[in-house]
């Protein structure tokens, strides 16, 4: 019912800047986040967007990525894409050959909270915090 792409963000940039501008939450996308990140959108059958998320080099760490966003739009919530999304992006993470993935997730959103946990994300906590009200997650790859 839904397909998921990798999507080159330069081409696709007004697209991704709806979507992340969805959720209050997140902040504006950079211009390095096109150039040096990797986006993927999901489509309905109909071919319309319906979600979106990124991931990008966890600078400076070299072979860390982050997950830089997802977000799926309140109709097709429920039916497994930010999990597909997340498995999406440890794919092509495995491929970039790094060693670690990290994200984080609103404390209060416990459907992605769970979702980390199914895609083998475990809870960690950082040193120096970079979200407010956040839970914090980490995977070995």
């Amino acid at each position: 019912m839904y397909e998921i792409a990798e999507v080159d963000g330069i081409q696709n940039r007004e697209a991704l800047e709806a979507f992340n501008a969805l959720d209050p939450y997140f902040p504006p996308l950079q211009d390095r986040h096109f150039t040096n990140g990797y986006w993927w959108l999901a489509f309905d059958g109909d071919g319309n967007e319906v979600a979106f998320a990124g991931m990008v080099p966890f600078l400076p760490l070299a072979r860390v990525g982050y997950f830089k966003r997802c977000y799926v739009l309140p109709a097709h919530k429920g039916h497994g894409l930010q999990l597909r999304l997340m498995c999406a992006r440890v794919v092509k993470a495995r491929q970039l050959n790094f060693s670690h993935l990290v994200s984080e997730c609103l404390s209060s959103n416990e459907a992605s909270a769970n979702n980390f946990r199914r895609a083998g994300f475990v809870q960690t906590f950082p040193e120096q915090p970079w979200a407010k009200d956040s839970i914090y997650w980490l995977k070995e790859l």
